[in-house]
């Protein structure tokens, strides 16, 4: 994947906090960490979360949303008002 030319962009940060969603709702048999990286099963295999092409991002990312959104609504209803 191309790295955004400015590290620090509001761009970057959309994409890494897309990547860790991706990561946080993707089954505990489909990811796993290999010297300190972060990785997750894909058709090519397991492949590092940086290194996770944009079709295969668009891929996974609606389904993290959505799971996203559950969980921070079950959250929402066990906080005490």
């Amino acid at each position: 994947m191309n790295k955004p030319a400015i590290p620090n962009s509001t761009a970057e940060k959309a994409h890494q906090k897309a990547l860790k969603l991706i990561y946080r709702h993707t089954h505990r048999d489909f990811k796993g960490l290999r010297d300190g990286t972060k990785e997750i099963l894909t058709p090519r295999g397991l492949v590092s979360l940086d290194d996770l092409t944009e079709s295969e991002v668009a891929e996974r990312l609606p389904s993290a949303l959505k799971k996203e959104a559950a969980r921070l609504k079950t959250t929402a209803k066990g906080v005490a008002l």
